[in-house]
């Protein structure tokens, strides 16, 4: 490990000769100065981890900017220097990326699910906007990983979960091999010490057998090549304990039925020569088709490329075979930062297709921006399993795992995927929402009358798809609403014309409703259809001032009476707005809420776990609060299922007394025997009397069981 600064120096120079060593020099002296009465948990001076963090990024080649930026990026978090200080010392451009890694640290300090959701969301803005941001954050990452041991077991397995779920992916994502693999291998020894032990010893016993096989099959090869003079290295390994534990959880099986427990990696000058050395192989080996994978006519997702094949020996052995070119073997390791170009000053690629998924994910946080939701939803997709299909015409699209004819269509093109009506998989129709299979040849039938429907969001599974299909709802329901809103104002204004004979300009009514703050007539009739914007009195006193207040009635037609629900919520950028309770998950004051604005019953509350939210449109959830108002008692009611016994009715029903809580009805019938359904319906305030009165229902001896069900509102 570099301890010195003279050893980064030569490190970059080794493969940039004409770098700003001066720029190196300043940024190391402004660094250690900055740092110079710090230590870490190691008890090592503090220097040692920016010039890890600098070595790190040097080993992938990255340029004097970047490697400036990492010496420097704890300074502005841990010490008295400030944003304009580098600004003034380094300029705008190292300032500014320094200044994005220290804005991701001051919130990943703390172990909550939002603020975990709250750094990744940051990072992912930093990253599309500057990639070198991220770059020196997984440098920082790896580093602290590497010195793990200095922490107690419960924060080491914290930061090595932390990494597992969100930095090791990340990497992955940005096709950074090598840094991926060590973050994930450190990662796994300290998140599941007892697996990793375990694994480890059962490879070792077949580890010095594994190794003279491969260098059986490694003379082989290269006596091949030698035949044939094709140019390769050839290099040999056994598969990491992490990926050996992931396949042996994901498919219960032994260690012997790993196929690519050992694997050979053979590097060679061209495509040409790879498929020539993957053909003279399969003519060698028996090998096994359904473990071949082309990655070099159809690049992993990360831009990974390389051919995969399995054989199997004389012996019966079965190994993996990697084949790719130099370039495809620097990719593999460098990823994103492979493609640096330091005459051109190029630090970040617009276009780069590695960066599209992350985009994609802001665009979803946009549409939905609960931070828990966002989480859940990136780590589900950082690291998908990916399956491999067939157009008729032979072309390979790669997709996730569980993906749909729908995802395929879009996968093709928007307009595919939004008049898709039906899928050929494998020369047999089937349904739209059917999971696909690795190997399955995709067939879309379209129809120009066929279009999505809110029903697509829970069958697909690619953020394209979803995307796609949220956006074509929400557009189809903002031309509704245009539509429905202009009918209402057009109303309005023709009554207004000819009751009190008002003569009105287009520029006239386009200056009557900027006062109501709208300066677009389509966002008004939008907001009118919604009925986000009600047009009351004091709209249409507005509207129309030269018409007494007395003699404004708002048509019943138009605008609908607020309901009593107001006094009991708030509802965030809504003003007079129709709200209902759902009717299927009866939410209670103190219950965690959430609006749904509907076409036909304006905002319904449901409670967040609500099952039937689970697939709605995220754009139309709206963040509701309950208010102060006490005076209101909300109706709940139970079933019950008691062991019969004389006088279970009285005590139930002096559980309410107890609890000052009024009962509107009780029944009973028999539900067996000796069992009985008592069905209870009672009022309360808020949920804590509520939990009170399960609670001592619950306690009474006879009672079995205590079922909450759905009830209307009053």
């Amino acid at each position: 490990m570099i301890k010195r600064f003279f050893e980064l120096q030569e490190k970059v120079l080794d493969y940039h000769k004409k770098a700003n060593t001066e720029l190196l020099k300043k940024a190391y002296s402004v660094a250690a100065k900055a740092h110079i009465n710090q230590k870490r948990a190691t008890n090592e001076p503090y220097i040692i981890h920016p010039l890890a963090v600098a070595s790190i990024l040097a080993d992938s080649h990255l340029d004097e900017i970047s490697i400036s930026a990492g010496l420097l990026h704890d300074v502005i978090e841990d010490t008295e220097y400030t944003r304009e200080d580098i600004t003034k010392l380094f300029g705008k451009e190292i300032s500014e990326i320094v200044w994005s890694v220290t804005k991701i640290s001051k919130i990943s300090d703390f172990d909550t699910e939002i603020a975990k959701a709250e750094t990744l969301k940051k990072m992912i803005i930093a990253m599309t906007t500057d990639v070198r941001v991220i770059l020196i954050k997984l440098a920082d990452r790896l580093h602290n990983i590497r010195t793990l041991g200095a922490f107690k077991e419960d924060k080491r397995k914290r930061i090595a979960n932390e990494t597992l779920e969100i930095y090791a992916p990340i990497a992955y994502r940005l096709g950074m091999g090598n840094i991926r693999k060590e973050l994930e291998d450190i990662s796994f020894k300290h998140a599941y010490p007892e697996e990793y032990e375990k694994i480890t010893k059962e490879v070792s016993s077949k580890k010095e057998w594994a190794i003279n096989q491969l260098e059986s099959i490694k003379k082989e090869i290269k006596s091949t090549l030698k035949k044939y003079k094709i140019p390769g290295k050839i290099y040999f390994r056994i598969k990491r304990e992490i990926s050996i534990y992931r396949k042996l959880e994901k498919q219960n099986i032994a260690l012997d039925k790993v196929y690519d427990l050992l694997a050979l990696r053979i590097i060679t000058d061209s495509i040409e020569h790879c498929y020539a050395i993957m053909g003279e192989i399969h003519q060698k080996w028996r090998h096994i088709p359904s473990r071949w994978r082309d990655f070099i006519a159809n690049p992993k997702i990360n831009g990974y490329q390389s051919i995969h094949t399995t054989i199997i020996t004389k012996k019966g052995m079965k190994f993996e075979i990697q084949i790719r070119t130099k370039e495809m073997h620097k990719v593999a390791i460098e990823g994103i930062a492979a493609h640096w170009k330091y005459k051109e000053g190029i630090s970040f690629i617009e276009n780069d297709v590695r960066l599209d998924w992350f985009r994609e994910m802001m665009e979803a946080h946009r549409n939905n921006p609960n931070p828990e939701d966002f989480l859940t939803h990136i780590k589900q997709d950082l690291t998908p399993n990916e399956i491999y299909l067939f157009t008729p015409k032979g072309k390979i699209i790669n997709l996730k795992s569980g993906a749909t004819p729908i995802d395929f269509a879009y996968t093709i093109h928007t307009e595919i995927g939004e008049h898709c009506k039906g899928a050929i998989v494998n020369e047999q129709l089937v349904p739209l929402k059917t999971k696909l299979n690795s190997g399955d040849v995709v067939e879309i039938l379209t129809s120009k009358n066929s279009n999505p429907n809110i029903d697509w969001l829970k069958y697909v599974v690619t953020s394209r798809a979803k995307k796609k299909i949220t956006n074509y709802i929400q557009k189809k329901e903002s031309l509704l609403n245009i539509a429905k809103g202009k009918r209402i104002w057009l109303k309005i204004l023709r009554e207004s014309k000819k009751k009190y004979k008002l003569k009105l300009k287009e520029d006239d009514i386009k200056n009557r409703i900027e006062k109501l703050h709208y300066t677009d007539l389509e966002a008004f009739f939008r907001d009118i259809g919604s009925n986000k914007k009600s047009l009351d009195k004091k709209a249409l006193k507005t509207l129309f001032p030269e018409i007494s207040a007395q003699d404004i009635t708002p048509s019943k037609k138009i605008t609908r009476k607020i309901p009593y629900i107001h006094k009991l919520i708030s509802v965030e950028g809504y003003q007079d707005i129709d709200a209902t309770f759902a009717k299927c998950c009866n939410p209670i004051k103190g219950e965690k809420i959430v609006g749904y604005i509907t076409k036909n019953r304006g905002l319904v509350i449901h409670k967040e776990e609500c099952i039937n939210l689970k697939n709605v449109v995220p754009s139309r959830l709206k963040k509701v609060e309950w208010n102060e108002f006490d005076n209101y008692l909300y109706l709940v009611k139970y079933d019950l299922i008691v062991y019969d016994k004389p006088g279970l009715l009285s005590m139930i029903s002096g559980v309410n007394a107890k609890f000052n809580s009024n009962i509107k009805k009780i029944e009973n019938e028999k539900a067996g025997q000796k069992i009985t359904k008592i069905k209870i319906t009672f009022e309360v305030k808020n949920v804590n009397q509520l939990k009170k009165i399960f609670n001592e229902y619950k306690k009474i001896k006879d009672v079995s069981s205590v079922i909450r069900k759905r009830t209307s509102i009053k």
